[in-house]
Order: C-alpha cells, then structure tokens, then sequence
C-alpha cells in the first residue's frame, strides 16, 4: 500500500509540473497574441488612413492589407487573407513579378519599385506601382510594401502640387485622381448631396490595341473622349483604360436615362481610325450617393460593378447598380479563382466527338473539346470559363494543354492501328499569340503525330486583320496541318475568309442542318456551300446531323464527313475506341436500308 501511496504522489507531482509548464507555455502565448494584436491595431491605425495600399505578405500570402488596397484591388480584406499575391497579378507580367520578389526574398535585393497589372474582383485591370522590402526576426521573414494606381503614385510624388497631374495626357480630360478629390469633396462638404456617377466603358479597346495597335487605340479614345464632352460638358472624366466617368449632382433616374441615351446615340456615327470607318459601342454602368454608397470610393466601385453585370449580359446597354450585381460578380469571382486553381490542379479532360466519312460509312476522326470537371460544381459547360479564360488572360495555357494532349492522344490511336484524324479549336486570342506556330510545331514533335493528322479550327473574329491572320495561318500550312473555319455561313466575313485565308476544311454551321428540311432558304444554302467548297477543293463537314434524313440529304449535296448527336455524343477518350464499332455498324445498316 505505502508503495501505491508513494507512486499516486510521484504521479500528483509530475502532473503539477507538467500543468505548471502548460500554463508557462499558454501565459507566454497569451502574451505573444496580445502583443501580436496590439501590433495589428498599431499598424492598422498607421496604415488605413494612408492614400496609398499598404500589405504585408508571409510565404506568398497576404497577412495584412489595410482598407486602400482593398478599394484599390476590388477585393475584401477577408478574401485577401487568403489569397496569394499570385491569384491578383496578371499573367502578362507574372512571371516577372515572380522572380523580383524571389531576388527579394532570398537577399539579392534590398527592395522592390515594380510596375505590374493587377486582376481586380470586378475583372477589371488597374495598373498599379508596388513598392516592398523585406522584414525579418529570428524565425521569420515577411515582405512590406505599399502600393498606389500609376496615375495616383505620380500625384503623390508631386507633393499634391501641380494642377496638371490631374490632366490625362491622351484625352485631355481631368483623370481618377481628380475625381476621386471631387467625390471627397462633394461626400464630406455636402453630404445631404444626390451624386450619380455614370461610368462608361469603350467595348472595343482592347480589341483595336491588340488588332490595330496602340496608337490606334489612343485615336479611339481621344474621340470617345471629344463625343463625350460634347455631351456632358465639363462633368467628364477618363477614369484609366478605356473607362470615363461622368458626375452628376441632384439628378432623377428618368433624367439620367435621358442623358445616357443621348451618349449611346453619339456614338452611332463610325470613329475614323487611320481613315478606316470604326463603328464603337459603349457600356454605362450607374450608382448613387447616398442610396448606393456612403463614400465617393464606393460610389465608384459600385458604378464600375454595374458596368461589369451590363456586360456579363450584353454589350451596348446601361445599369443601374443595385445590391444583387454584388452576389452576381461575386459568384463570378469564385468561378474565376476556382478556373485560376482548375489550371494547376489538372481539373479539365478532353472529350471526342466523331466525325464520319458519308461516302466510305466510317469513323476517319474526332473534334477535341475541352470540359472542366469542378470537383463540387461537376461539369461546366465550356460557353462559361472559355470566355472567362479569354477575358482573364488563362486562354493559351489553357489552349496549349488541349493541343497537347489532343496530339498525343491521337497519335496512341494511330499506334493502336486507328489512323484518325483531329480536330482543335483555336479562339481569336490563341491564333494571335505570337508563339503559336512554334507550339503546333512542338506538340506534333512531342506527340510524334503526323502534321496531316492535325486540323485546326478557327472561328471569324470581328475586325480582325486578315492579312495577318493569313500569314499566320500560311506558316502553319507549312508545317503540314490543315486549317478549318468553324460555323460557315453566319458571319458577315465568311466569303472574304475563303478568299484571303490558305484553308483546307469548311464546317457548315449546325443552324442549316438542325433547320427544318423543307425550309427552301436552308436546303439552298446548304447546297450552296458545298458546290462553292468544292470549287475551291476544301473539304466539307457538316455539323449537327441527328436523323438518318440528314443523313441522306447530306450525301445527295456530296458533303464528305459529317458529326452530330446521330452518332455519338463527345465522349471520353475510352469511351470513343468503345463506340468506334457500333457506330459504324449502325452506319452500314443505314447504307442497307437505303439500297
């Protein structure tokens, strides 16, 4: 019993110490997150007032942001806490970006002063000035920095002086810095003010910088600029990019509508651009003081939100701002981070539709499409995050994984005995991109398929330059691949593309096949078509074939191949070599019944 005794106090007193050393270590953590806290009060009560963004980062991610760089980036500061720097920055200078703070990280530099683009949350590009230094303790190191818009960091550097740091250069109109004090001004001097902020986006600038040049992009602007102002007077703003912003004071909505369709109706007469007739929409977007915001930073935000949903919807309209287009572009946001994530998690596979052969009753080939399988969302359709990718600058990397894997999964089919053909989709930006050439090239190479084997497809991309679609599209020829026009017939170009573009393959658009079979007007066309195609020697495929009677219709006109739903839908590479045999057993028992 005493040793019992003894072995309960033994065991009393190691658990005392042991309680002791957890309450030493809890007091000592304790202290830690209060002093942690009480510096994060400190820094946020130095930070939020600043004009400029202020952050820290640990590991890539944000740990601090104060209350400017959120207005800047269109992002809460809950959201950017868990973000990393990299998910905000634009792929068109990311990689730069990346490696000045991996030079700053491991002591190379002392500091960072870099220009780069931001993505913020609305979709919207801001071009920003950074500037950072690296912080360390014993255990930690961190990067501290702060940042303001281009236009904003030459104000602040002017010591607020010059009057004419508020003048855009190229439209001659006071700029965001300007408007940003005159809604501070307006919200704080007269708070009992009605403000309404109309912001107006210019459809096509970035299509005119990227197809006609920069310069061209100016001229735009400049007139965009003058219609306004003729317009709107002196309440005209050029916000940045191809953003303006007009203000109103103590106006209805009735007469704000009035106004806005006195703008669009400006801009229905062509734009001369390098004594070319340009023909420009625009996009308005509408918030109000105080009803929609309580400050002239959310008053923009809110109208520049509005923009966005108007767009998401249709081009060439107005809208007014109202509580639900957050949620909208929120969900939207997510998409965009979760297409960001999709990229680098391998979430998307191919599908195979195949493409048969009329006259031999076969399957020669396949379209590739690309689906992304969301691991909560399932399937998403690709008319949702093409465009988004585009938009957000991910459409090559996303683009080159589809040749890729295309071309190698053709060529395993071809080794099986397959001898199949592909086709790829190419959108407007990938066809542009100037390592194009260079990638078909270095796929076919890697994959050891065939040039023959390789169709491209390439849709009619409005004011596109032609001559240099041509010659891009002439090196591809070279290589051996051969080039296809997706959706024939229901463009305005589609006749100037057959004439100026070296192409090998033309798909009639599905409307014409889905059409009803004695619609005159459809059959005619049809007909049309594949008589022109082949007078000019390219091979026809029809699109959209879903009866035995299009079927029929089809070889009277000697279209060669033709897909559709008749067939098979797309399918997963397995499920492809599967149907190969049923379909062409249901192919040779239509032939019969025929004969």
């Amino acid at each position: 019993m005493s040793g019992d005794r003894e072995w309960i106090i033994n065991f009393a007193a190691f658990l005392a110490i042991i309680l002791s050393i957890v309450s030493l270590l809890m007091f000592f953590r304790i202290q830690r997150l209060r002093m942690r806290e009480e510096g994060e009060k400190i820094i946020k009560k130095i930070t939020d007032d600043l004009p400029v963004g202020a952050f820290i980062i640990k590991n890539g991610a944000f740990i601090y942001v104060n209350s400017r760089l959120c207005e800047l980036t269109g992002y809460s500061a809950e959201t950017l806490k868990q973000t990393k720097w990299q998910d905000i920055v634009s792929l068109q200078n990311f990689e730069g970006t990346a490696a000045v703070i991996n030079d700053l990280r491991e002591g190379r530099i002392e500091a960072i002063e870099e220009r780069i683009v931001a993505v913020r949350g609305d979709g919207a590009r801001v071009s920003l000035i950074v500037k950072g230094q690296k912080i360390s303790d014993m255990r930690h190191s961190h990067i501290c920095g702060g940042t303001a818009d281009v236009e904003e960091s030459t104000y602040l550097k002017s010591g607020h002086g010059k009057e004419e740091n508020l003048i855009d250069p190229v439209t001659e109109l006071p700029g965001s810095v300007a408007l940003r004090r005159q809604l501070e001004h307006e919200t704080i001097e007269n708070p009992a003010l009605s403000l309404a902020l109309v912001f107006v986006d210019i459809d096509s600038m970035n299509r005119v910088n990227d197809t006609i040049g920069r310069d061209a992009g100016d001229k735009l602007l400049q007139e965009a600029a003058k219609r306004l102002r003729e317009c709107e007077g002196e309440r005209v703003y050029h916000y940045r990019g191809d953003e303006f912003a007009i203000l109103f004071k103590n106006r209805t909505r009735a007469d704000l509508k009035m106004h806005m369709k006195r703008i669009m109706n400006s801009f229905t007469a062509p734009i001369q651009i390098h004594d070319t007739p340009w023909y420009e929409t625009i996009t308005m977007g509408v918030s109000f003081f105080p009803e929609d915001a309580d400050s002239g930073g959310r008053l923009i935000d809110s109208a520049i939100a509005a923009i966005h949903y108007a767009k998401k919807n249709s081009r060439g309209k107005y809208e007014f701002y109202n509580p639900g287009i957050i949620n909208s572009l929120r969900k939207r946001l997510e998409l965009e981070m979760d297409l960001r994530h999709a990229v680098k998690r391998n979430e998307f596979t191919l599908y195979y539709q195949p493409q048969i052969d009329l006259k031999a009753g076969t399957v020669v080939g396949s379209e590739a499409l690309i689906r992304w399988i969301h691991p909560i969302r399932g399937v998403i359709s690709p008319g949702i995050f093409i465009p988004l990718a585009e938009e957000i600058g991910l459409i090559e990397e996303i683009g080159e994984w589809v040749l890729r894997t295309a071309c190698r999964q053709t060529k395993q089919w071809n080794d099986q005995g397959l001898l199949l053909n592909v086709s790829v989709n190419l959108s407007p930006k990938q066809l542009f991109q100037e390592s194009l050439v260079d990638l078909v090239r270095s796929s076919l190479t890697e994959s050891s398929l065939s040039a023959k084997r390789l169709q491209l497809e390439i849709t009619e991309t409005a004011g596109a330059d032609l001559f240099v679609m041509a010659q891009k599209l002439q090196e591809l020829e070279e290589i051996g691949v051969g080039i296809s026009i997706d959706d024939f017939g229901t463009r305005y170009n589609s006749l100037n593309y057959l004439k100026q573009l070296p192409l090998s393959q033309l798909k009639i658009d599905q409307s014409f096949i889905r059409g009803n079979r004695h619609d005159h007007q459809d059959v005619a066309l049809v007909r049309m078509i594949v008589a022109l195609a082949n007078e000019l020697s390219l091979q026809v495929v029809a699109e959209g074939v879903e009866s035995a009677e299009h079927v029929q219709f089809l070889k009277q006109t000697n279209c060669a191949l033709a897909q559709g739903y008749l067939f098979a839908r797309p399918l997963t590479a397995e499920r492809f070599i599967e149907q190969i045999d049923p379909i062409q057993r249901q192919l040779s028992e239509m032939i019969m019944s025929e004969i």
